[in-house]
């Protein structure tokens, strides 16, 4: 905005406001209090040009909203956009889920077939959250941090 402050008018500006405004209206016809947070227009300059099915989108939403692992809810909007799941911030195991997954595995880490001493393990998902794993004692394994860093990069 301060780079704009010397010119005579802001036409340039309230043309590019209204066109991200539209753009949101279009894409996410159903307003939620989550939106208020979102960075709409890093999203529009990247998305803008991208055709997107707004129904499809909002039942997406709709289902994400609801997801008791999605604590960052203001992130489902950059997430159904770009697929980054780290915009979702998923619900990580709680510490008890994690002893129970190393206690059950003999703190062997199922890929590379070592033993670790707990804190050297990281928790995952045995079934992927974005192919319906849930955050739950049974879907949880203890993952070597090496094997873990391997698995993400996939």
């Amino acid at each position: 905005m301060s780079v704009h402050q010397k010119e005579p008018n802001a036409n340039e500006l309230w043309l590019y406001f209204n066109s991200v405004i539209n753009w949101v209206k279009t894409v996410f016809p159903n307003y939620r209090k989550e939106m208020k947070v979102v960075e709409w227009g890093f999203l529009y300059n990247e998305f803008k040009d991208q055709k997107f099915d707004s129904k499809q989108i909002e039942m997406e939403i709709a289902k994400l909203m609801q997801d008791e692992d999605v604590t960052n809810k203001k992130g489902i909007y950059s997430y159904v956009l770009n697929r980054k799941e780290k915009n979702l911030n998923i619900r990580p195991f709680n510490p008890n889920q994690k002893r129970e997954a190393y206690e059950r595995q003999k703190g062997i880490c199922p890929v590379c077939k070592e033993h670790f001493e707990v804190e050297n393990m990281e928790a995952d998902h045995i079934t992927p959250w974005n192919k319906g794993g849930k955050t739950i004692p049974e879907n949880c394994q203890m993952l070597c941090q090496d094997c873990n860093r391997r698995k993400s990069d996939v």
